[in-house]
């Protein structure tokens, strides 16, 4: 993606970010603000596998995956 500034064109770089929900779990809630390294499909229950950039595994919803 590109933003204009000024008279330049720039890429815009974004990173995903683990945003857990509220409800979730102290030790998921610890993981929130990492860095998404990989997300596989989403399944049946609306959760997808996610890898964190420290390699931690989880299940996630999309919404709780943010470009930043």
């Amino acid at each position: 993606m590109e933003v204009a500034v000024a008279d330049q064109r720039r890429a815009a770089e974004l990173t995903w970010i683990f945003r857990p929900a509220a409800t979730r779990p102290r030790q998921v809630q610890a993981l929130a603000g990492k860095p998404v390294h990989a997300t596989g499909p989403v399944g049946p229950d609306g959760e997808t596998d996610i890898v964190l950039q420290d390699g931690t595994r989880l299940r996630a919803t999309p919404a709780e995956i943010v470009a930043e």
